[in-house]
């Protein structure tokens, strides 16, 4: 028994193209697969024919007389919400000269040209008539007289068929690495828009107003303004390395402008920094800093395993002492610094008679001068880096006390100028280079200074003779 579906289609959509048909009857599909948990849709050819099969419950008359489909304007993340999808792709397929038959358990159904009722013109419908398998599963779409570019273009326009890949999954939405050139902006896994300076990929599963409002029929070219805080939402919620890592990278490129759009909102920008910062794999450093980094402080950079990340003065600024920088990174390399200590009785005997004479000089020479020796003194065969970036011969620890190298014990004048350059660092408790440290410093030579030029020349050649030789 025949029935028809008057589709009310005369003229519509005239820029339109198959691919856009296509596209209807693919969201159908999948539409169909996630409210009914049935297996992955088919899309294949069979000779001169493609098919677009889904596994659900079938297509039936029911479905031309709605408008809206509740059960769909009831669900979350469907493709469509509207009964209108799918007429509106016969009507282009009918007018581009493609045949199409669907069959379901419920009828096979074609297009016809009929007369309207009560008027004296023909309209597109749908002819229902007795379906071909009673006991077929889902719905099939053949549509003969189409292109294959039309069928791969209607495809490309679904998430699931460009194999992106899922990097992050957020409340708002997902981020997804671009297979392609430009990357895609998908509603509900349809691409609505594209962005050729996009970092990401992006699918937005919570519609707000805005982008209700933007979108047409159509589904394409939703402009950016639509859905841009949707995208700084998704990525402002995102806690892997995956998406943030990649943000914060891109921040070297602000300056140069040749940085991704995403790193331009600041407010994006200044999470990553902050939510990589919290996960510790990170220091950051503006490029000035980056510039100023003795080999050396490189040399601690690198050993500590962290990702070196570049940001701009303006992002710097915003977290003053709440981000890693290169000064907490040299604090743990002090703390975590192993020193290779030699017991004196390990000592060459000349190193040991360099140890014992100058030690006995200096720290003579210190107390007759009120200055603290409290002080043990250690030799070690290898010595941290400073904090001004340099290899150092020595240092004054607050937990080991003075450190000398090993090599300086080849002679009385290394050996003695180090143990003095750190008297004045454990006497003043200041680094070098500052002005409390040369005070001292200096005090020390000024002292030392007066008493060589006290005594007589020959006492002189006897004290440099039996000390700084």
């Amino acid at each position: 028994m025949e029935k028809y579906f008057d589709l009310n289609i005369e003229k519509v959509l005239d820029s339109w193209e198959p691919k856009h048909a296509v596209r209807e009857i693919i969201a159908n599909a999948l539409d169909e697969q996630k409210l009914t948990g049935t297996k992955d849709i088919d899309i294949f050819k069979e000779g001169k024919k493609w098919h677009i099969r889904d596994y659900g419950r079938g297509l039936e008359y029911k479905h031309f007389t709605q408008n809206e489909n509740k059960e769909k304007l009831e669900a979350t993340n469907l493709i469509g919400k509207f009964g209108v999808g799918l007429k509106d792709a016969l009507g282009v397929f009918n007018r581009k000269g493609i045949k199409i038959e669907i069959n379901s358990k419920y009828a096979h159904i074609s297009l016809a040209m009929k007369g309207k009722t009560g008027f004296d013109i023909e309209t597109l419908h749908a002819k229902f008539e007795e379906p071909i398998d009673k006991d077929f599963i889902g719905t099939d779409f053949i549509i003969e007289n189409i292109d294959d570019d039309s069928i791969n273009a209607a495809k490309s326009m679904f998430l699931v068929f460009n194999n992106e890949e899922l990097l992050e999954e957020t409340k708002y939405g997902a981020v997804y690495e671009h297979s392609s050139e430009n990357s895609s902006i998908y509603i509900n896994g349809v691409q609505v828009a594209t962005e050729d300076n996009f970092m990401f990929s992006y699918n937005i599963t919570n519609i707000n107003a805005q982008i209700k409002k933007a979108l047409n029929r159509e589904r394409t070219n939703v402009g950016r303004t639509a859905y841009s805080d949707t995208i700084k939402n998704i990525l402002t919620q995102c806690i892997s390395e995956a998406v943030l890592l990649p943000l914060v990278q891109d921040l070297e490129n602000v300056m140069r402008g040749t940085n991704k759009d995403e790193t331009s909102w600041v407010d994006v920008s200044t999470y990553a920094v902050k939510i990589l910062n919290d996960k510790g794999d990170t220091v950051f450093l503006t490029p000035f800093q980056r510039s100023s980094l003795s080999n050396q402080e490189v040399e601690i950079l690198n050993g500590s395993g962290k990702n070196i990340v570049l940001v701009t003065d303006n992002v710097f600024s915003k977290f003053d002492d709440s981000i890693t920088t290169y000064k907490d990174v040299y604090e743990d390399y002090s703390e975590s610094f192993e020193y290779e200590f030699i017991p004196i009785e390990k000592l060459t005997a000349s190193e040991a008679k360099i140890y014992n004479e100058v030690n006995d000089f200096v720290l003579k020479f210190l107390k007759k001068h009120k200055y603290n020796t409290n002080v043990k003194i250690q030799i070690s065969k290898s010595i941290r880096i400073d904090e001004a970036g340099f290899r150092t011969n020595g240092v004054c620890d607050s937990k080991y006390g003075i450190i000398i190298k090993r090599d300086m014990l080849k002679s009385k004048t290394e050996y003695g100028g180090t143990l003095l350059h750190e008297f004045a660092h454990f006497t003043s408790g200041y680094p070098d280079n500052s002005r409390e440290f040369e005070n001292v410093l200096t005090d020390i030579i000024g002292l030392l200074s007066g008493e060589m030029m006290s005594i007589n020349v020959e006492e002189k050649e006897g004290f440099f003779s039996k000390i700084f030789k």
